[in-house]
Order: C-alpha cells, then structure tokens, then sequence
C-alpha cells in the first residue's frame, strides 16, 4: 500500500525526493483518485504518517514542483479527511510561498486556522462561500470537493458550539439557506446541502455525525457511467451536417456554426451546465455553448503549440490519437495548421476518445469533413475505461497524441493512462498537452505526465509554458507541454 511505501521511504529528506521522483502519478492517483471510502479506511494511517514524518516532510525542496505538489496533496487530504493538526502545519509552512493552493484549501483555512470564537466562524462566512464558488467555477472537475469544504465547515461550527452556544449555528444555518434564496447558480443548490440542513440540533454531537455521515455518504456514492457505443460513430442526416458542408473548412468558419445557433438559445442554464468546461456533454445545445464559449480559447494554445514542433515531423506519415476529444477541436486546429504553413501531410489514421456520445458524433463529422481520406476511429469511453483492445494497431510508427484540456483533470487515473500509451504505441511519439492554469497541484499532473516519458529513449522537450491570468491573451491561462518521446 502507497502509505507504507511512503512511511518506508520517509526515513530521510533524500529517501522521500527520490520516491516522489520516480513514482508521482502513483502518488497523485492514491491521493485523488480513489474512493472517499477507501481514504476514510487509510485515515489513522495517513494521520500517524503525516504527523510522524513532519520534520522530513517539511524539510524536502520545494523549490522541486514534485515536492511542493506532494505537500499540497497531503494539505487537500488532510481537509477532506479533517485531520486538523497536519492541515494548520502544512498550510503554515506554504503559506507566503509562490504557491497557488487554489481557492477552496484557501476557504477551508478560513475555519481551521485562526479562528477563536463563534463570531469568527460566522463573520468568515462570506469569505468562505466567494472562495467556494470560485473554485466551482474555475477550479474543480465537479462541485463534490467545494460542497465537501461547506458542509466540513458547518460541522465544525455544530461540533465547537452546537451544545452551548445554538443561537451561532442557527445563526450559520440562516445564512446558508439565504444564499440558496437569493443565488439561483450558487455551488450550494444540492440535495446534499438541503439534507445537511434539515439534521436535527437536539443532540449536537449526534448532528455532527450524522452530517458526517451524510457527506461521507454523498462522496463514496457510486457515479453511474453511462452505456458507452462500440460501433464507429458519425452525425448524419442532420441540420448541423447542412450547415457545415456550405462551410470552408477552417475552424473560425466550423465555429461560427455554433456561434450563430448558440445566440438563438442562449441561456445562464446552459452555460452552466458545462461546468468548468468538462462536464459530458448530453445536449446540442451544450455543443453549441461549449464551441462558443471555449472555442477561441483552445484554439489559439493549440496553434501556438503546434508552432513548436519540428518542421520534419509534418513530412511524415502519422497517426494522430485525440484524447478526451470532445468536437474534435485540437485535431481541427491540426489541420488548420497545416493549411497555415501550406503543408499536406498524410494522416493515415485519427483516433477520436470521447465519453459523450453526441460530441463524438460530431467530431468525427468534423474530421471526415476535414481530411476525408483519413481512416477515423471512434471511441465512446471516458479514459479509465480505455483498454489495450480498444485501439488499432497499424503499419503507420509516427503518432501525434493530443491533449487539449484533458490532463489537468482529476477524474481519470494518470497511471493507468500511462500505461496504455506505452503499451500500444510503439514508435516515434509526439505529445501535444495544453490545459488551463488551474493551480500549481493540477500543474504537477501534467509535470508527472511528462516525467514518465522522460526515461523513455529519443525523449526530448520541445516547448514548456506556464501562464496564469494576465500573462497572456485576455484572461486567459495556459500550460503547455510538447514532447517525443520512442516506445
């Protein structure tokens, strides 16, 4: 188990740097991606870990992006499990550091650090909710994490004055429930809150854990995965598949489709609806918003990526293999790419990974629009359902793997992605990986991505980029990573 190898090696400063190094997506998944079960099993364990080994933890380098993610994963792991000694040394000791924690371990301190009595809790409480909801709206994959972070904190009021001072609990309780009236797109609108509202305070302590025990409960629920399509998909027969055969084939004019008929049904409740971005698309009109909202945006971190790349990779013959696909967007930014600096290169086979079926139907009606005699495989899964079966294996040994967006999120295992690439893609690789700027944790995936081809022969950074609101266009972010790597 990951706690023992990690109690193990903690021994010594350099011990622990050099476990971290070879073996940080393991470390990343155990701390991200397992069930909130299985974390509330290890919870003594990590506790007595943390505790233990503070003095080597806190010495290791940060200045190493590896080692400062490591911490900030034991400072999220110590909020959710609410292990409160080791989340006030942790957040101390990155506190004041060029460190981006995010925005909800930055809620979460307001009621675990510093906080002396009930008027306290209560006059943060504003702080805490604009925190919260910008994480939901910026930073996390789902709201499960910010909703975890509010009800941690109005168990924390119930549990320190819930027996002798009930008038600041009912106080906190009055606020929330006028945060519901009045924010009809606030992160709190959930069954969860409601039920964590409508416990009984006549024994305090039984209100504390019986929240608890409705939070536990709401995270180690099972997400039910939809039924994924194995046979190839394609729009036909459509509107959209006549609006888009009177148009060039660029992206601008594949994008302007869905500008026009977003402005016909355009709403707060759509937008919405796409989360921060990725949520699995059900709808035409989320098609139509996410193309017109984020469109731009990746398009112009993709181009500026593909700028990198060396002019001799477009004189062979390729795969290209875009992952978590959504429209297509990356590969048609390829292809605009192409045109751009007036190049034909032969793409013998595209394969499109996407969980939303009504998004990869029109991705591949995007791509054979774009390059009709390319070979288009279509898979319906999200990444941890992928299988070694799942792809193609071809004469073609030059593949271009796309990563728009993808990386960055929390909800896929990064090992087992690993895994399949350097199982079923032998050859010359080139990754193309952009994301947003979310915050340095989300950061070190992609770092941990890289680091594992990093030990693979012929590998070779080709371009690094970290940029954070205001460093680039507009608002917006980017990190981009571009490498090869041979398998």
């Amino acid at each position: 188990m990951l706690v023992e190898d990690l109690q193990n090696t903690s021994g010594d400063v350099a011990s622990l740097q050099n476990y971290l190094s070879d073996n940080f997506d393991q470390v990343y998944d155990f701390f991200t991606h397992q069930k909130h079960a299985d974390l509330i099993a290890s919870r003594d364990k990590l506790n007595r870990y943390i505790q233990l080994n503070r003095n080597v933890i806190l010495q290791i380098d940060i200045n190493n992006k590896t080692n400062l993610a490591f911490i900030s994963l034991l400072l999220d792991i110590s909020e959710e499990l609410g292990l409160l000694a080791p989340f006030r040394f942790l957040y101390d000791h990155l506190n004041g550091k060029a460190f981006n924690i995010g925005e909800r371990l930055k809620a979460a301190s307001q009621y675990l650090i510093g906080v002396k009595t009930a008027d306290d809790y209560i006059n943060k409480y504003e702080t805490i909710c604009n925190h919260l909801q910008l994480s939901s709206e910026t930073e996390e994959d789902n709201t499960d994490r910010v909703l975890m972070t509010m009800v941690n904190y109005y168990g924390q009021v119930i549990h320190d004055f819930g027996e002798f001072n009930i008038g600041k609990v009912l106080e906190l309780k009055a606020k929330i429930e006028k945060s519901l009236s009045d924010f009809e797109f606030s992160f709190l609108h959930n069954k969860l809150i409601e039920d964590v509202l409508s416990v009984d305070f006549a024994s305090f302590s039984d209100a504390y854990s019986r929240i608890h025990g409705l939070l536990d409960s709401f995270l180690g629920r099972d997400i039910v995965k939809p039924v994924y399509r194995k046979d190839f998909l394609l729009e036909t027969g459509t509107e959209y598949c006549d609006l888009l055969s009177g148009v060039t084939n660029s992206f601008k004019a594949v994008r302007q489709i869905s500008v026009n008929k977003y402005q016909l049904v355009k709403s707060d409740s759509i937008f919405n609806s796409l989360g921060r971005g990725v949520t699995v698309l059900t709808d035409e009109n989320q098609l139509y918003a996410y193309m017109n909202s984020f469109g731009n945006m990746h398009y112009e971190k993709l181009i500026e990526a593909f700028k990198t790349l060396p002019m001799t990779l477009f004189e062979k013959e390729i795969n290209i293999i875009d992952w978590g696909c959504g429209q297509a967007m990356a590969s048609m930014a390829y292809f605009d790419f192409l045109n751009q600096i007036g190049i034909e290169q032969e793409i013998k086979n595209l394969t499109l990974i996407e969980p939303s079926e009504i998004a990869l139907k029109r991705a591949s009606l995007h791509i054979r629009n774009f390059s009709p005699a390319t070979d288009i495989h279509t898979i319906n899964k999200d990444l941890d359902a992928l299988v070694n079966e799942d792809f193609i294996i071809n004469k073609t040994n030059t593949h271009i793997h796309l990563f728009s967006n993808i990386l960055d999120i929390d909800d896929f295992s990064l090992t087992a992605l690993l895994q399949l690439v350097e199982t079923n893609f032998l050859g010359d690789n080139y990754f193309v990986c952009v994301s947003p700027y979310i915050n340095d944790t989300r950061t070190s995936r992609l770092d941990a991505f890289v680091k594992f081809f990093s030990k693979k022969k012929d590998f070779a950074k080709i371009n690094t980029i970290d940029n954070r609101p205001g460093q680039w266009i507009s608002s917006w972010t980017r990190v981009v990573r571009v490498f090869k790597a041979a398998l």
